[in-house]
């Protein structure tokens, strides 16, 4: 080693060289430059990922608050979940093959099933496979029941507490409605109160809306 001596240095503060010349607390300044710098990157990176799925979180939580029931029923349809549907004691598990605004329908294997989104309880068991794609000519639930009107259709008709109206779809009036049972024997059901539409006349489907392929999975059971 050889020491540098200078009239403005004391001992003590005079650098120790190594065999280059180079002061040997030069030599350690790259590696804790080094080091700090890779403590900042790696803390920039900690934080930008940890904002990141903060948004992602918040993204997902505000797409579900804007969810509707249909949209949940759409997403299970095509996924191709199993869905239940209870009701006045009621409880249906079937798969669904047509979503419009505010009901669904049910394969229920002897026919369909019209659901009030509104006036039910919804369960869904996700399913790996399977799927379908339906969208029903008629929008709402009110014009899906014009269609049976139109077709002759006889129905079941099912309220949220359990009342039934068995016979043909007579009128959809303006509030309510008509069921002829026969023998002259008519129900008037509020449209307030429907819940579920038992039938044999499948959905008009709008067909450019198939997408994906009809999923014959299992057919669930009347409760």
């Amino acid at each position: 080693e050889v020491r540098l001596s200078s009239p403005l240095l004391h001992d003590s503060d005079e650098p120790t060289l190594n065999s280059c010349g180079t002061p040997r607390s030069a030599k350690t300044m790259p590696d804790e430059f080094d080091e700090l710098a890779r403590s900042l990157r790696q803390g920039a990176g900690r934080e930008w990922r940890e904002e990141a799925a903060a948004d992602e979180q918040l993204t997902e939580l505000q797409r579900r608050r804007a969810r509707t029931l249909a949209d949940v029923a759409r997403e299970a349809m095509h996924r191709g979940d199993r869905v239940t549907v209870e009701v006045a004691g009621l409880r249906l598990a079937h798969p669904v093959i047509a979503v419009g605004v505010d009901y669904l329908v049910l394969d229920d294997g002897d026919g369909v099933v019209d659901v009030a989104l509104d006036r039910v309880t919804l369960g869904l068991e996700r399913r790996s496979s399977g799927g379908a794609s339906g969208k029903p000519a008629a929008a709402t639930l009110r014009a899906r029941l014009g269609e049976l009107e139109q077709a002759g259709a006889r129905v079941t008709v099912v309220t949220t507490g359990g009342e039934r109206g068995e016979g043909l779809l007579e009128v959809v009036a303006a509030d309510h409605l008509v069921v002829d049972g026969g023998g002259g024997k008519r129900t008037y059901i509020p449209l307030g109160v429907l819940a579920l539409v038992f039938s044999r006349f499948p959905p008009l489907l709008d067909r450019s809306s198939q997408l994906f392929p009809r999923s014959p999975g299992p057919r669930g059971e009347r409760g």
